[in-house]
C-alpha cells in the first residue's frame, strides 16, 4: 500500500534550516510535571552527567518560590542511585540572586557539576540571576557555560527547559491575548513578551505545558505561532508535559517521555495584528512522539524504529467535525493527529473563544490545520496507545465574531457616529466594552460605573485582593458583575461605601482612578509626571493624586489647569483609551 502522500520514507522533512552542531554538550529540556515514573528522562538524566556513580549534579531553585521542587527532584534521584553528596541544592534563589548570582561560593556547586538542572517556575527570575544589571554574564551564566563546554548536561523543566533557548516566553496572562494584544514588550504584560535566554540552544525558542489547560498554558501553540514570525530563526520547539527533548552536540533532537514535540516553523509565515487582532497565514509545524528525531541542521525528521507510513486507505478514521474548544486539554494535538494524520480529511478546524459575562458577547479565532504537499504520517501501536509522526501541516488563524463570521461584518453599527471609530472596532472586538442588543455602541452616551468596572477588569485580567473584599448592598451574588466588580473596588481602581450603584454615570473622578489603574496595570509602568489642577482641592486624596498623574502623563486634559471633576465621562474616550494601551490609536 502507498503511503497517504508520496513514497514510503524514514526521512521526512519539514522546513529544514543550517545550523551548526550545538557544543561539546547536551541539553535536556523537559515540558513541565516532569514525573518520577517517566525513566527514559531521568536515566538520560544521570547517563549524560557521567552516571550514577560520578554524577555530580547541581539543582538551580531559582524559578520556583520555594525549595519544594529542588527537593523532590533531590529525593527523586538519590532513588535512582546518585549519591546524596553528589547533589547540590545552588543557594541562588528568588530572594537572594541579585548578592548570590555573582558570588563564588555560592557559584561553587556550578563549577563542581557534571550537570545543571533548572526547577520550573517563573523564567524571569532565572534570566534576572543569569544576567547583571547591564546586561554582561554573572558568574552564574558563566559557570553554566563552563558544564556545558566541558561536555556535561545543561536542563530543566518547564521554565528551566524555557531559559536554555537564546530567547524565551514568558507565561503571562492566557494563551489568547498574544493573539488579541500582539507580542508584549516587557515581561507580566498581557501577550506573551519574548525575553533573553541562557543562549546555549540557538536552533529557535523552547516553549513548554503545550497539552495542559492551566490559567497561562492552555493552547500554547497559537501564541507560538504569534510570536515566531519575525524572529530569526523562525522556529519554535513546544514540549507537551512530561515529555522531553535530548539535544546532542551533532545537532540531532531526540524525543523522550509520553507526549509530544511540535516543532513550529514561522519562516515563511505572514501575519497582520491591528483592529481585529491577528491573522497568521502559512505557519508549518510537525509533531514527534517518543524514539521520534529531528535535525537541526537540515529540518529532517525521522520516525522512531518501528513506525510505519499511515496508508491511504488505512486511517483509522473516516472524516472529522469542528472543534470548538481548542483550548483544552490535548486540543491542539487531537487536531493533528486524530484530525489529519490518522484521518481521511485533509483539513481540520478549531475555535479559540473567549466571553464578556456582562451580555454574553463571545469572539474569537479560527484555527485551520491543513496538510501540505509534503504531509506525512506514520504510526506504531506502544503501551497500549497509538503514537504518532507527523510533518508538514499547515497553520492558518483568523479573527472571528460571534457568527464565526469577519469580525468586520459585525462591527457597531453607529460607529462613525464616533470621534474615534478604529478605537471602538478595536475595543468591541475583544469584549473589552460591548455593544447593545442592537448592535450600537453609543459612543457619546455616558458611560455607567458597571460598564466602567466591566471594561477594566475585561483588559486587565486581575485577581481581587481578598483581604479588601467589598460589602455591597446592591450588587447580589449573582449578579454577572459581581466579581468583576470585586477586583475592581479590593484593587483600588472604583471607590464605593456600601453602595456600588452601577448605573450611575462615571464622572472623571472616577475616570482619574481607573485610568491611572489601567495604565499602570497594563502597561507595567508607573505614572510620574504631574499636572497643577486648580480644582482638585476636596477630593479623596488617591483621586486627586490620579487626576494629577493622568493629566500630566496626558492620558486625560484639563483646559488651564481645571480638571471638572464632575465632569461625566463617555464610552467612546473610555474605547480611545483602551485602544492606545493596545498600540492601536495614538495620542490625540
Amino acid at each position: 500500500m502507498q503511503p497517504k502522500r508520496g513514497a514510503l520514507v524514514a526521512a521526512l522533512i519539514l522546513c529544514g534550516f543550517s545550523a551548526p552542531a550545538l557544543a561539546d554538550g547536551n541539553l535536556l529540556a523537559v515540558g513541565g510535571m516532569l514525573r518520577a515514573s517517566n525513566s527514559a528522562v531521568y536515566e538520560k538524566l544521570i547517563e549524560l552527567a557521567g552516571g550514577a556513580d560520578q554524577a555530580r549534579i547541581a539543582i538551580m531553585p531559582t524559578a520556583s518560590g520555594s525549595l519544594s521542587s529542588s527537593k523532590r527532584f533531590q529525593g527523586e534521584l538519590q532513588a535512582l542511585g546518585v549519591p546524596a553528596a553528589h547533589i547540590s541544592i545552588v543557594g541562588i534563589d528568588k530572594q537572594n540572586y541579585q548578592t548570590s548570582m555573582n558570588d563564588p561560593a555560592a557559584v561553587k556547586p556550578l563549577t563542581e557539576a557534571t550537570a545543571v538542572w533548572f526547577v520550573g517556575g517563573d523564567q524571569a527570575r532565572i534570566a534576572r540571576a543569569l544576567y547583571n544589571a547591564d546586561g554582561s554574564e554573572s558568574l552564574t551564566l558563566k559557570a553554566v557555560r563552563q558544564v556545558f563546554a566541558k561536555g556535561g548536561v545543561v536542563a530543566g523543566s518547564s521554565a528551566g527547559a524555557s531559559i536554555l533557548g537564546a530567547t524565551m516566553p514568558t507565561a503571562y496572562g492566557v494563551v489568547m491575548d498574544t493573539l488579541d494584544f500582539g507580542v508584549a514588550q516587557q515581561a507580566d504584560q498581557r501577550g506573551t513578551a519574548l525575553l533573553k535566554g541562557a543562549g546555549l540552544f540557538k536552533a529557535g525558542i523552547i516553549d513548554q505545558h503545550f497539552d495542559q489547560i492551566e490559567e497561562t498554558s492552555s493552547g500554547r501553540a497559537a501564541r507560538m505561532a504569534s510570536y515566531l514570525v519575525g524572529q530569526q530563526p523562525a522556529k519554535g520547539f513546544g514540549l507537551d508535559t512530561n515529555t522531553a527533548i535530548w539535544i546532542k552536540p551533532d545537532g540531532q533532537l531526540e524525543v523522550l517521555g509520553e507526549g509530544y514535540l511540535t516543532v513550529m516553523d514561522a519562516s515563511q509565515a505572514s501575519k497582520d495584528f491591528g483592529v481585529y487582532g491577528t491573522r497568521l497565514q502559512n505557519v508549518r509545524l510537525a509533531m514527534l512522539g517518543h524514539g521520534d528525531r529531528y535535525d537541526l541542521n537540515s529540518g529532517e525528521v525521522q520516525p522512531a524504529e518501528g513506525k510505519e507510513a499511515i496508508a491511504a486507505g488505512n486511517e483509522y478514521l473516516v472524516g472529522n467535525q469542528l472543534l470548538t474548544d481548542l483550548s483544552a486539554v490535548s486540543a491542539m494535538s487531537r487536531a493533528v493527529l486524530y484530525g489529519l494524520a490518522d484521518n481521511t480529511a485533509t483539513r481540520q478546524v478549531g475555535l479559540m473563544t473567549r466571553y464578556n459575562p456582562a451580555n454574553g458577547y463571545h469572539y474569537g479565532y479560527r484555527f485551520e490545520f491543513s496538510e501540505t504537499e509534503g504531509f506525512r504520517a506514520h504510526s506504531r501501536f506502544q503501551d497500549s496507545l497509538t503514537n504518532y509522526t507527523v510533518s508538514g501541516v499547515r497553520l492558518d488563524i483568523t479573527p472571528v465574531d460571534a457568527a464565526l463570521r469577519d469580525p468586520a461584518r459585525s462591527t457597531p453599527q453607529d460607529v462613525g457616529s464616533s470621534r474615534w471609530p478604529q478605537a471602538v472596532r478595536a475595543v468591541t472586538f475583544r469584549g473589552l466594552m460591548t455593544s447593545d442588543a442592537s448592535n450600537r455602541f453609543e459612543p457619546k452616551r455616558a458611560l455607567t460605573r458597571f460598564e466602567l468596572a466591566n471594561a477594566l477588569q475585561m483588559t486587565l485580567a486581575a485577581e481581587p485582593a481578598l483581604d479588601k473584599l467589598p460589602k455591597l448592598v446592591d450588587v447580589p451574588a449573582e449578579h454577572p458583575l459581581r466579581e468583576q466588580i470585586e477586583v475592581v473596588l479590593s484593587n483600588g481602581w472604583l471607590q464605593a461605601d456600601g453602595r456600588f450603584e452601577g448605573e450611575r454615570a462615571v464622572t472623571r473622578q472616577d475616570w482619574a482612578l481607573a485610568c491611572k489603574a489601567l495604565v499602570e496595570g497594563f502597561a507595567k509602568t508607573s505614572l510620574v509626571q504631574r499636572a497643577e489642577l486648580q480644582d482638585v482641592q476636596g477630593l479623596d486624596p488617591a483621586v486627586a493624586e490620579a487626576a494629577a498623574l493622568t493629566v500630566g502623563a496626558g492620558w486625560l486634559s484639563a483646559e488651564q489647569g481645571r480638571f471638572e471633576p464632575e465632569r461625566v465621562v463617555s464610552r467612546e474616550e473610555v474605547a480611545y483609551s483602551l485602544a492606545r494601551l493596545l498600540g492601536l490609536a495614538k495620542p490625540s
